[in-house]
């Protein structure tokens, strides 16, 4: 989980320098206000380099078929969360130690072009470690 996570945030990193947000991950971030849908909105080549780091992931840190497909469903219904544009108070998420969350992830697509904050895919700890997480600290201030 956690190896995924890292390199989902510098694949997500990466897809946010000029070249790949202009041809590529503008697609996803059509839409400023998330919702539902936006979780899977996105150009096909970004499926493909974000679903790379979750099966690079497993090859480095192998685990049982069982885990990966448990995680696999873990980390969609987490997408779906994130984009769904409401930060669920009774979400067994909210146990989840790091987890941004609707309302972390809400903050990266409300920045527009400029977007330089809250890459983290699911755990918070990558965009704290880099210091990628300002926005969020600073509105809450």
């Amino acid at each position: 989980m956690l190896m995924e996570d890292y390199l989902g945030y510098w694949f997500h990193r990466l897809q946010h320098t000029k070249w790949f947000y202009k041809n590529i991950h503008y697609v996803h971030h059509e839409f400023r206000a998330p919702m539902v849908f936006v979780a899977a909105h996105a150009h096909w080549s970004e499926s493909l380099v974000l679903g790379f780091a979750s099966f690079v992931s497993m090859v480095i840190v192998p685990c049982h078929i069982t885990t990966c497909w448990l995680w696999f469903a873990i980390r969609g219904a987490a997408g779906v969360e994130i984009h769904c544009g409401f930060n669920f108070p009774f979400s067994p998420t909210k146990l989840i130690p790091f987890y941004g969350g609707a309302e972390f992830h809400d903050y990266h697509h409300n920045g527009g072009k400029r977007i330089q904050n809250n890459f983290a895919p699911l755990f918070t700890f990558c965009d704290y470690i880099y210091e990628t997480d300002k926005v969020c600290y600073y509105n809450y201030l």
